[in-house]
């Protein structure tokens, strides 16, 4: 074989392989949930957690901020290769065929009060006589129970800005607010460092409403695998746990 052959087939062998390394995979991940997802920015925590289980297999991550629901309609047309908020539950309501990761995080909401207030909630009942303020369509997602509390209590309130929701707490408009845990971390570090309102005050939480544990989607097993082996690599060093730090200071995330 001529030299000139030789270098010709040592290209097609390079090129072929940097096919492969830069394959792309299509993700959505819904729209702005910080720090979960942080879309201005192209970053949040489950962002970052597939940018660095995958990226260092040589993908390349293609996020996709979809409004929420069209999430599971991108994933069912094949338009993205994985989407968030999965779980046995989601794959049998939604009728979706796919491959699901190991659980990876979880949402959990709680009621919070200012411990001055002295306030101790032992059931979602509770609330009804105390000024609450919740995220938007909580009450058509957390159960009969809590929407009994919606029902009897006419100084409930939801709204969509979560920033509000902290503002409103440490300024002491308001008794109850009820939000995710790592949502309530990050809004109150960041209303924090703007100066305005005392964020440092003690807080109760209260874990009324149980946890909905998440992990991805996706329509190719081998990169499911691959996914699965390379965060659990991650978890096992505490690499999880400063993405984690990055966002909300140290989280919880093994329950």
């Amino acid at each position: 074989m001529s030299c000139r052959v030789l270098l010709f087939c040592l290209c097609l062998i390079g090129s072929s392989l940097g096919s492969q390394a830069a394959e792309s995979l299509r993700i959505s991940f819904g729209n702005a949930l910080p720090p979960w997802v942080i879309p201005d920015a192209g970053r949040g925590i489950l962002v970052d957690i597939l940018k660095e289980t995958l990226e260092s297999e040589g993908y390349k991550i293609l996020p996709q901020y979809d409004p929420y629901a069209r999430r599971i309609f991108s994933f069912r047309s094949g338009k993205v290769d994985i989407t968030i908020d999965m779980n046995q539950q989601v794959i049998a309501r939604e009728k979706l065929e796919g491959y699901l990761s190991d659980i990876v995080y979880a949402y959990e909401n709680y009621a919070y009060s200012l411990k001055d207030n002295g306030f101790k909630f032992t059931r979602i009942s509770d609330l009804r006589q105390h000024s609450v303020l919740a995220w938007q369509g909580a009450k058509y997602v957390l159960g009969a129970e809590y929407a009994e509390m919606v029902a009897a209590n006419p100084t409930y309130s939801e709204h969509s800005n979560q920033e509000l929701q902290i503002k409103m707490l440490f300024a002491k408009r308001l008794d109850v607010i009820q939000l995710d845990k790592e949502i309530f971390k990050y809004f109150r570090k960041k209303v924090g460092a703007e100066g305005k309102i005392n964020t440092q005050q003690a807080v109760d939480s209260f874990a009324l409403f149980g946890q909905n544990r998440c992990g991805f989607i996706f329509q190719d097993r081998a990169v499911r695998d691959i996914f699965n082996q390379r965060f659990a690599e991650l978890q096992s060093v505490g690499r999880i746990a400063e993405i984690y730090e990055r966002y909300v200071g140290s989280s919880d995330f093994s329950r």
